[in-house]
């Protein structure tokens, strides 16, 4: 059985059908189609029930898959480990929040593409929700992760800092006024978002305190993107609770106010890896740079 038809079958898995992997692998549809077949028949029994435009694992298919992420993980190992020559090589696929990409992770970036160019660094963009499926998968090796972890079995977590919250606005907001967010246009994040949940606790707590009526905001909107929000407040409109990294530059010019929030949530970042991850030279690298960081961004 050849890597590349366990390749084929596995982006067959994660995509739904064969014209989205042979899209993903530059392959013809023809070519996935063979791929599959020779795995149908060393094994003799179908993989794949095909219904209409779908395909469904069969019952082989699913004992099949988790051999052939492992043997492909294996094999990738394997080819870092073997024949390097003392050069650190070999690819790295990451996931990280938005917020970290953008004011976070540029310096880190830039130093390891330049300490360290053989390493082929792919960047990810994913919800924690789909953080231990892929870890498990094999499709990301390293995630950071901003949230109140909750501690899953196969996944082990680094804390590098906490994550400081901010309330930002283009006018002075007096937090002791009873129900200081009435009147506001209210920005949040998507839902899931650890920003939201922070936004969400600020509202709560100027509730519980005060003892007053429930938040009556002019309006609210929700944004995919955080510097979306922050440039929305830059033109003065809106508030919202945002990373203080993602503000701390614009709070340093004057041009836009800030009041730290505590929203007894304990948001952090982790480093996150599976903990049957084979940590290659280039994973090690990577994390080590991770951990230098870490210190500036306490």
């Amino acid at each position: 059985m050849e890597m590349r038809h366990l390749h084929t079958f596995k982006a067959v898995v994660e995509t739904g059908n064969f014209t989205k992997a042979a899209e993903l692998l530059n392959y013809s549809q023809s070519t996935v189609t063979f791929h599959i077949r020779a795995i149908e028949d060393e094994l003799g029994t179908p993989i794949f029930d095909r219904i209409g435009k779908k395909v469904l694992l069969t019952e082989a298919g699913k004992q099949l898959f988790p051999h052939a992420t492992q043997m492909l993980t294996l094999y990738k190992n394997l080819k870092e480990s073997v024949g390097n020559g003392g050069e650190v090589k070999g690819k790295i696929v990451v996931s990280a929040p938005e917020a970290l990409f953008i004011y976070r992770l540029p310096p880190l970036i830039k130093e390891l593409t330049e300490e360290f160019p053989s390493i082929d660094l792919e960047l990810k963009h994913l919800d924690s929700l789909s953080l231990k499926t892929e870890l498990s998968h094999g499709n990301v090796d390293v995630a950071l992760l901003i949230d109140d972890v909750q501690v899953e079995e196969e996944i082990c977590y680094e804390k590098l800092c906490e994550e400081s919250m901010m309330l930002i606005s283009a006018d002075p907001i007096n937090r002791a006024e009873q129900n200081f967010l009435s009147g506001q246009t209210l920005l949040f994040t998507e839902k899931g978002c650890v920003y939201r949940k922070a936004f969400e606790k600020v509202i709560e707590q100027s509730f519980s305190a005060t003892n007053s009526e429930k938040v009556t905001p002019t309006s609210s909107l929700e944004f995919w993107s955080i510097e979306a929000i922050k440039q929305c407040i830059l033109c003065g409109f809106g508030v919202s609770v945002l990373p203080y990294s993602a503000v701390r530059q614009e709070i340093q010019q004057n041009l836009l106010y800030a009041q730290p929030v505590d929203t007894k949530a304990g948001f952090s970042i982790y480093l996150c890896y599976h903990k049957n991850k084979w940590l290659s030279p280039s994973m090690q690298v990577f994390m080590n740079l991770l951990r230098k960081h870490m210190v500036e961004w306490r």
